[in-house]
């Protein structure tokens, strides 16, 4: 069996999105011919934690945890709190901040290139070598973000040349988050500089939709989608019923990108114009969510009818989207929006429910619900089509008082094992 060695920041007991992807390969490599070696953080920074995920970690799984140093820990201390995780649901849309928040802000904007976590590299480059010289290693695989992962790889391909898969489960330059950031012309050039190197250096490059391989098709070697998917197994839960309520519920943290005034407008119409509309209809959000979000259920005059029930376990998540009458799924309204597609759009169409999705209506994500003859994607503003969908899929449940299940087999493609398949084909090619 041919080894390869995987850097991950993202590994349990971190909780969200970002530790499925390669705690999920790990469990499936090994029915392909590849052995993983796990090399991450002994104390991370994270949003939050899912002790849970511990026990998917395979016996025969090598996992070394080393030092970092980050600044989040002192950060929070001068704040007045103590540990060194961040809220990822704070991110943008903030009205007002203290000259020490602005002053911080802008240190971690231009002093931490890539990103605050680059103080990982050197820790894991010094682990790596020690690996390497006891194991008979064959590749090896960076995931990101955090990007300054990839910055181990890097060395260790100048170091060894080994051959070198470069994850991508989000754009780097063009990310989402650096909008928020008061960056420099000089920062965004250095940072564009190792985003080229990287993507120069790397014998491969493997992204999580089409989009995202136009963006980096033009200066990598070899670029393959490998999307996220859904792992069968965690759909082995029952379901968290809302009833007598239609419950609408939204699985993840619901950002300051993420807010939808035709949605929260739509449903406020629904709240006096339909008959039992009010009294039977719920909103309920899985996850964090950011203020000012909260802040337009309020001017909507919907907050009546919504339920936060905040941060889960995985498997409860997986049981809270088999559960609900409808699953809500919001892209970020944010440049190249088109590109995006969230790990958390396959388990919604592997939970088998109805989904009111709404985003670009020729994106990524759209293409996928299309291509698994689900939902169709609504534009941001188009509040008459969203609420006609909702109205629908209201009327639809108060006839039986039944959660709708679809019975169709198209998702199957997007399962773990099969996009672990397609990882181990691009292994072997190098």
């Amino acid at each position: 069996m041919k080894k390869v060695l995987i850097f991950t920041y993202y590994w349990p007991p971190a909780g969200g999105v970002a530790v499925q992807r390669f705690l999920k390969f790990s469990k499936y490599l090994p029915e392909f011919g590849w052995q993983p070696i796990i090399v991450t953080v002994k104390n991370g920074s994270y949003p939050f934690t899912d002790k849970s995920l511990l026990q998917q970690v395979s016996d025969t799984t090598q996992v070394y945890r080393t030092d970092t140093f980050e600044p989040f820990e002192f950060y929070n201390l001068l704040q007045g709190k103590k540990g060194k995780s961040i809220p990822t649901v704070s991110v943008g849309g903030q009205q007002k901040q203290s000259w020490f928040q602005k002053i911080s802000e802008y240190i971690r904007a231009n002093f931490f290139i890539p990103d605050a976590r680059k103080g990982w590299v050197k820790y894991a480059v010094a682990e790596a070598e020690k690996i390497i010289a006891k194991e008979k290693i064959d590749t090896i695989i960076t995931t990101g973000p955090p990007h300054s992962t990839h910055l181990i790889g890097l060395q260790l391909k100048k170091e060894f040349g080994l051959k070198w898969v470069a994850d991508f489960r989000d754009p780097w330059t063009n990310n989402l988050m650096n909008e928020f950031l008061p960056r420099t012309t000089s920062t965004i050039q250095k940072d564009l500089g190792l985003e080229n190197e990287v993507l120069n250096h790397a014998d491969a490059i493997s992204v999580i939709s089409e989009g995202m391989k136009d963006e980096f098709t033009d200066r990598a070697k070899q670029v393959a989608v490998i999307y996220n998917g859904f792992d069968a197994d965690d759909f082995n839960v029952s379901p968290k019923l809302s009833a007598p309520y239609f419950t609408l519920r939204h699985v993840g943290n619901l950002i300051v990108s993420m807010n939808v005034p035709a949605l929260w407008q739509a449903i406020a119409e629904l709240m006096r114009e339909q008959t039992g509309f009010k009294e039977k209809f719920r909103l309920e959000i899985i996850g964090g969510i950011h203020p000012s979000v909260q802040e337009s259920f309020r001017q909507a005059h919907i907050e009546s009818n919504v339920i936060f029930t905040g941060h889960v376990p995985h498997s409860e998540a997986i049981a809270y989207m088999k559960g609900a009458s409808c699953l809500l799924f919001l892209v970020s309204d944010v440049k190249k929006s088109e590109l995006l597609m969230s790990g958390k759009i396959f388990e919604y169409i592997a939970a088998k429910r109805n989904i009111l999705p709404i985003g670009p209506v020729n994106g990524n994500a759209a293409q996928l619900l299309k291509r698994c003859q689900r939902d169709e994607m609504i534009a941001f503003a188009d509040k008459e089509k969203v609420k006609r969908a909702l109205l629908n899929h209201f009327n639809n449940w108060q006839k039986t008082q039944t959660v709708f299940e679809y019975s169709g087999q198209e998702h199957l493609l997007y399962s773990r094992q099969h996009q672990c398949s397609a990882l181990a084909q691009l292994l072997n090619q190098l």
